[in-house]
């Protein structure tokens, strides 16, 4: 994992040498470094850079000066979402994460800061570290991290890593009927375990045929992202009584949706690891 040194106040050419003594210690050639080092005090590290085999990466970071080596050949990768909407940049970057080894980093661009700060809370949602924020002309980025996600220890609050989804609209309410499996998307993309839970209305979703005729211009069809979702791993359930009311039967229902009872939703209610939403 890159490490990062503070230099903040060693003035140059101080700092210059500070960090090729940390270059000429460093075993891993391979590895990239980055420090922290005051304005002005940068002057004199792109040489040594050059000189051992590393490109700099300067930038602004508060009232400091991040400075990265990067060893010759080693290319940051980087994703562009600008002109995604949401969900989309969010769930780009929590798969490219998903796919990245400890210590790797990407750089995320976009046209809109809004969506940087959004991928920024996907990010830290992940365990991953957002180590760098900035701006590149008309474009805003982040440099994030990919880091494992610590255990809370023994005594601590209960962490919420789990999403239960409450949709008892059906597609008479059809955003809320796309919110549930967008918000779905998006957490699953996050490292979340999802469980959605369709009653009253809602239960019809969840027969066969019904999610098909729905369609935003702007989203792929409602059945579609049902089952992109069932696929990574969300759970779906119907409400038996609402079930009943309708006329539904498990085999009139999308393979991988099943009928759950009161106590099962009355379990998913009261486990305090869930954050709850309603649609």
């Amino acid at each position: 994992m890159a490490r990062t040194i503070s230099l903040l106040g060693i003035k140059a050419p101080n700092a210059a040498i500070t960090i090729e003594n940390v270059i000429r210690g460093t075993e891993d050639r391979t590895e990239t470094l980055a420090f922290a080092v005051s304005p002005g005090a940068e002057a004199g590290i792109d040489k040594v850079a050059k000189k051992h085999g590393y490109t700099i990466e300067t930038s602004q970071a508060g009232k400091a000066i991040a400075v990265r080596l990067v060893p010759e050949g080693k290319k940051l990768e980087e994703i562009d979402v600008t002109g995604d909407t949401c969900p989309g940049p969010a769930i780009t970057v929590g798969n490219y994460l998903g796919k990245m080894t400890v210590g790797d980093r990407v750089k995320v661009k976009s046209g809109c800061a809004d969506a940087i700060e959004d991928i920024a809370m996907a990010v830290r949602a992940t365990g991953s570290k957002v180590v760098e924020k900035g701006g590149e002309g008309d474009k805003h980025y982040l440099i994030a991290e990919k880091a494992l996600k610590v255990a809370a220890p023994a005594g601590a609050p209960v962490e919420k890593d789990k999403l239960l989804i409450v949709q008892s609209n059906g597609i008479g309410n059809a955003e809320k009927a796309y919110a549930t499996f967008i918000f779905s998307r998006v957490a699953l993309s996050m490292g979340k375990k999802v469980t959605i839970f369709m009653l009253m209305d809602g239960a019809s979703i969840g027969r066969k045929g019904t999610a098909a005729g729905v369609k935003h211009p702007a989203f792929e069809r409602l059945d579609k992202m049902m089952e992109e979702v069932i696929k990574a791993g969300a759970k779906v359930y119907v409400c038996e009584l609402s079930a009943q009311f309708r006329g539904i039967k498990q085999k009139d229902l999308v393979e991988g949706v099943k009928l759950a009872g009161a106590a099962t939703y009355l379990e998913l209610l009261s486990d305090p690891s869930y954050t709850i939403a309603n649609f």
